[in-house]
């Protein structure tokens, strides 16, 4: 793929603001928990540069400039011994990031259609920025709830595991990795798993809000 600059200029800050609301997201349900790790480590704040990882930001740039863009943020230390329901605590902490990846979603979704009824021209940057930054939080929901260990589906896998299995469960994350590269890498499983959603998506926008407002959201 070929280096795209207003691409890459809308997908950059797409990728860092979903990143950021993504790790807030644990942040702030750790807290809610009773957890004081979070915001005792700075990072019960949405300004992106505490939740940047510098080797995924590094992969970030990298990516953006093959075309496509991925990365990831630093992840949110907690301590669940602080939670007074251990398991749903495990539970609400880990799916609260990929929920406000939806949330994210579904709020450009919404400002979209805004401006669709109001006949807003946007231009070719502003649908370029809309739509990725649509697909990239769904992209980072999505692949955050494989329930393979470490990524946030993971832990949900975990907990629904009796106490006995939870530790042998944990020491697969290193090979949860490799399976993670292996499908992300060398298998049409994420690329097939991110189509069918976004096809899901895009039949229930056309049902809902019409043909027009999908060709507008996406710039069909």
């Amino acid at each position: 793929m070929r280096f795209d600059l207003v691409y890459a200029m809308a997908a950059i800050p797409a990728i860092i603001i979903a990143l950021a609301f993504h790790e807030y997201g644990h942040a702030a349900m750790a807290t809610k928990m009773g957890d004081p790790t979070p915001r005792l480590q700075g990072r019960l704040t949405l300004n992106p540069l505490a939740h940047l990882d510098p080797m995924g930001t590094v992969f970030i740039l990298i990516t953006v400039l093959a075309g496509f863009g991925i990365g990831w943020g630093k992840p949110v230390i907690t301590n669940p011994a602080y939670y007074k329901q251990y398991r749903l605590g495990r539970v609400l902490v880990s799916i609260a990031g990929p929920a406000m990846n939806l949330c994210l979603a579904m709020l450009a979704i919404g400002v979209g259609y805004l401006l669709y009824a109001a006949n807003t021209p946007l231009g070719n940057f502003g649908h370029l920025f809309l739509w990725v930054f649509i697909v990239i939080n769904i992209v980072l929901m999505i692949f955050n709830l494989i329930p393979i260990p470490p990524l946030d589906g993971g832990h949900v896998l975990e907990m629904m595991l009796p106490w006995q299995m939870q530790e042998q469960f944990r020491r697969m994350a290193g090979i949860g990795m490799l399976v993670i590269l292996a499908l992300l890498f060398f298998t049409p499983f994420f690329g097939m798993l991110i189509g069918g959603f976004m096809r899901g998506l895009i039949f229930l926008l056309s049902l809902g809000f019409g043909d027009g407002f999908v060709s507008y959201l996406f710039l069909a």
